[in-house]
């Protein structure tokens, strides 16, 4: 996680960002957790999870730009905070995130019974 808040903290919150930040945009970043059971290391001991691994996974273009910011936040150069240009966002990844809203708020309202 210091890993992925050095890269926003370090620079703007653009296209580079948005495809860190947000599974739907244009070549997003793969992010996954990997759970880890204590219990694997010791069998007597009760399950007891904790995320240990976050795996990663970027296009080959980000990786000047995550050196340039990583170089950036070393040195103390954080970007404050602002706005998040989504102008990188086209209509129609727009489109489905609109559907998928959409999706949620009536499975929300179905599962109310209203």
């Amino acid at each position: 996680m210091a890993f992925l808040a050095a890269l926003a903290q370090a620079g703007p919150r653009d296209a580079f960002y948005l495809r860190m930040t947000h599974w739907a945009a244009p070549d997003s970043w793969h992010v996954s957790a990997r759970p880890m059971d204590r219990a694997t290391f010791n069998q007597l001991c009760e399950s007891q999870f904790e995320l240990r691994l976050l795996l990663v996974r970027f296009p080959s273009f980000d990786r000047a730009e995550i050196l340039r910011r990583l170089t950036a936040y070393e040195a103390g150069r954080l970007t404050p905070p602002g706005l998040i240009d989504r102008s990188s966002m086209t209509p129609r990844h727009l489109a489905w995130w609109r559907v998928l809203r959409q999706a949620h708020d009536w499975c929300a309202w179905w599962r109310t019974g209203q």
